[in-house]
């Protein structure tokens, strides 16, 4: 009897310190990169470009200008206490995105995502806007 109450109170002690250990992590802040502010600046200079209809993808009332999809960005990402909002680039391709996708889910999550283009100047190409649900 006592040795079936030890394995329980080490198991449930086990299982409560890796639940507050995964919920402490989860608010884990990121270093900010040194390029990242002025990004988002000369972003917000191309708010009110319209994206072409070629490159707009995305689903829900029609936002069809830089600043509209960057406003439903922030409004998806303010319905949840986290934050869920990435941004970044990778070989001149940049990418504003809201993912409601949880840990454990592996399917029926979703992303939208603000994608645009830079040149060797690091400069924004105003034609290379897109938006993007994935289902």
């Amino acid at each position: 009897m006592k040795r079936t109450a030890l394995v329980i109170t080490v198991f449930l002690l086990g299982t409560a310190t890796g639940l507050f250990s995964a919920w402490v992590c989860s608010y884990h802040q990121s270093p900010v990169a040194a390029d990242q502010q002025p990004l988002l600046e000369s972003l917000m200079h191309y708010a009110s470009m319209e994206i072409a209809a070629e490159h707009y993808a995305c689903e829900g009332s029609p936002v069809t200008t830089v600043g509209a999809v960057i406003a439903s960005l922030l409004e998806m990402n303010n319905t949840t206490s986290r934050n869920r909002l990435s941004y970044g680039c990778y070989n001149g391709v940049c990418t504003l995105s809201v993912s409601d996708c949880k840990p454990w889910q592996d399917q029926e999550c979703s992303t939208r995502f603000l994608k645009f283009e830079r040149d060797n100047q690091q400069q924004i190409l105003p034609d290379s806007f897109s938006c993007l649900d994935m289902p």
